[in-house]
């Protein structure tokens, strides 16, 4: 399920002409309870967009448009990003992504950990014995209509 809003996308502005534009797709009550969210975000260039992780989330980035720079942590080189590639991040793991010199576009997808997800009850269906076509009536003899004669 997509859902769309029409007050539109949240807009962030930054320090200058910084500015990042997130829209939520869906929330966790629309998807299976294992979904958090799933968010698009689009990224200026040169955008700071720093994001503290949360205990119990994870969260999948994937780059849709342009190139973005991962930082870990302010004293490692950045690591650049482009269009196709996934970033993992565990869960509590803040993440700090750099808007290249086009911007970026992005989607993050954000889940529960998988031993959080094992402790879920099952969302199966039941399984249902399969459907028998409907029962069709017996034929009934017709009444009061001639028969052709037979020679005999």
């Amino acid at each position: 399920m997509i859902v769309a809003s029409a007050v539109g996308p949240r807009l962030l502005l930054g320090p200058g002409h910084q500015r990042i534009r997130t829209s939520c797709l869906a929330r966790r009550g629309m998807l299976h309870s294992e979904c958090e969210s799933v968010e698009h975000v689009r990224l200026g260039p040169g955008v700071c967009y720093d994001l503290a992780g949360r205990d119990g989330t994870e969260a999948a980035w994937y780059v849709l448009r342009g190139t973005v720079d991962l930082i870990d942590c302010p004293e490692q080189p950045q690591r650049p990003l482009g269009r196709g590639v996934l970033l993992l991040a565990p869960s509590g793991r803040d993440v700090h992504l750099h808007g290249g010199p086009l911007g970026a576009e992005l989607l993050c997808v954000t889940v529960l950990p998988a031993e959080a997800s094992r402790a879920l009850p099952s969302r199966r269906p039941p399984r249902r014995p399969p459907r028998r076509p409907p029962r069709r009536p017996p034929r009934r003899p017709e009444v009061g209509r001639a028969r052709p004669a037979t020679d005999g």
